[in-house]
């Protein structure tokens, strides 16, 4: 136990120094985040890796098992940030821990990246990764109806877009109710694209209405929540709350919840290491995949931001 605690305190000085986002992620946080999944990734899973769901030899994906899977666990599908530019599915071990803890099968895949492709290659990936998911869910133990996808930043876009135009799920060989609730983290969901690099890879001008998902709003959707820090600089907050809006003025099923002075990166080091208790991302997470229809009646249905900043409570 001191030899635990003392590699802790060596974790929460790095955060200190380096910032709590460049801890986990980001090329300089590569040592500090090895030293955490040493403290904090436990045993009690198994993994899976490079499972090819593509022809594309980037198209594989991790798959994280809890040893003890209940009947119908449900099944997360993770898509992770990186302006749709960079990533990879080998930094997502402690994100797979708390997710896993809980009793969930997580599949984490890669998708086609910018300069490589341009939009909408990445979309059809992962709608291609959820096709996999529910194909494969009950020889996993999982329940195929008892499934998610979940993503942060660019990985968030996707979600939105993959909720809001049930098209994407449908060209992959998906019923409409295939997912039963979906969770977008710090994404880019209500804005459009003045960033030059941006710009070139959403494609020809014309095609980026398809990309907005604020366009894309019929009220009939599965439930979305949105989870947000107040102290995003990279996307502001204002995104998830005004996706929130429209969608509840369509009548459709949207919840967001946003932590105050919480960044951009720091709202996935909080949901990867509930233990730092910097945010309660994943308890709020939790909370929706038990009963995804309650975000279409929180807050009394009045579509008013939740500020959630308490200790996360397991």
């Amino acid at each position: 136990m001191r030899i635990f605690k003392g590699r802790l305190r060596s974790i929460s000085a790095a955060a200190r120094a380096m910032g709590v986002g460049a801890m986990l992620l980001g090329a300089a946080g590569c040592s500090v985040r090895g030293m955490a999944e040493a403290v904090f990734v436990g045993d009690h899973f198994t993994r899976t890796a490079d499972v090819a769901y593509g022809a594309d030899p980037r198209l594989k994906l991790d798959v994280y098992r809890p040893k003890r899977v209940r009947p119908g666990a449900p099944v997360v599908v993770w898509l992770y940030g990186g302006r749709w530019q960079e990533g990879s599915k080998r930094d997502y071990r402690l994100l797979a821990d708390g997710m896993t803890r809980r009793g969930w099968i997580v599949i984490v895949p890669d998708y086609r990246l910018y300069p490589s492709v341009t939009f909408p290659a990445w979309i059809q990936d992962g709608a291609q990764s959820v096709r996999w998911a529910r194909d494969h869910a009950r020889e996993l133990g999982a329940d195929p109806a008892n499934l998610f996808v979940m993503g942060h930043s660019a990985g968030a876009h996707t979600v939105a877009l993959l909720a809001l135009d049930e098209h994407w799920l449908r060209d992959a060989g998906l019923p409409a109710n295939a997912v039963r609730g979906f969770v977008a983290l710090a994404g880019p969901v209500a804005t459009t694209w003045t960033d030059v690099d941006v710009q070139a890879l959403m494609g020809p001008r014309e095609g980026w209405p398809a990309t907005y998902p604020l366009t894309l709003i019929d009220g009939t959707e599965p439930p979305l929540l949105l989870l947000h820090g107040t102290g995003d600089r990279t996307v502001s907050v204002e995104n998830s709350r005004r996706l929130q809006a429209a969608i509840r003025e369509r009548g459709g099923c949207a919840r967001a919840i946003t932590y105050r002075g919480v960044g951009h990166v720091e709202i996935a080091v909080a949901l990867s290491v509930p233990r730092l208790n910097s945010a309660p991302v994943l308890g709020d997470i939790a909370r929706f995949v038990r009963n995804p229809r309650g975000a279409c009646t929180a807050d009394g249905g009045n579509g008013m931001t939740v500020i959630n900043n308490t200790r996360e409570d397991g």
